[in-house]
């Protein structure tokens, strides 16, 4: 009688798990359908290969011949200063600070390096950004572990905005950025 029991327990835990399997198949939350709706059956068929037998990668959702990506390299973008320039900025709050970078462009990001004197302390500083038109987010960070986050508008040459300082020693503070490229 105790084989019988287990018999029939096994026997219905196997047709639970064949109906899961087969409700699954057609389940509209299972990632494969998704798959298979969204890129076709194509992308399980095996044998997808281009004329030189290699893979074909998929493009577009489809693997068509006419699918092919642009093989051009792209044109650089135009630089909005020289390859390199220096940058002046004077960071004003409770104190007044005088940043002297050497900075490089590349497409809308810009990075380098100089110094930061505040009072009769001179530090070394790095410095890194993103240009988006006018607009300039420019990091400035000091050996001492200085942050300054300035958001700054370019008009020409010169440079405006506010940051905001942190430190590992100071609460957070704000502040008047101004400067120029040289």
């Amino acid at each position: 009688m105790k084989y019988t029991n287990i018999g029939s327990l096994a026997g219905i835990l196997i047709l639970i798990f064949l109906a899961a399997c087969a409700a699954a198949q057609d389940d509209p939350l299972n990632p494969m359908q998704d798959i298979k709706k969204t890129m076709g059956d194509e992308i399980f068929s095996p044998g997808q290969q281009d004329q030189l037998g290699n893979a074909t990668p998929v493009i577009m959702g489809k693997n068509l011949p006419g699918s092919i990506a642009n093989s051009e390299p792209s044109q650089p973008k135009a630089r909005l200063l020289s390859p390199t320039s220096t940058w002046s900025l004077n960071l004003l709050d409770s104190l007044e600070r005088s940043v002297a970078l050497q900075m490089y462009q590349s497409n809308d990001v810009v990075f380098g390096k100089g110094t930061i004197v505040v009072g009769s302390s001179l530090q070394n500083a790095t410095a890194t950004g993103t240009v988006t038109g006018n607009k300039l987010n420019l990091d400035v960070l000091s050996d001492d572990l200085t942050l300054f986050h300035l958001s700054l508008t370019m008009n020409g040459k010169s440079l405006s905005g506010d940051y905001h300082g942190y430190s590992i020693r100071y609460v957070p503070w704000k502040g008047i950025a101004m400067g120029k490229i040289n």
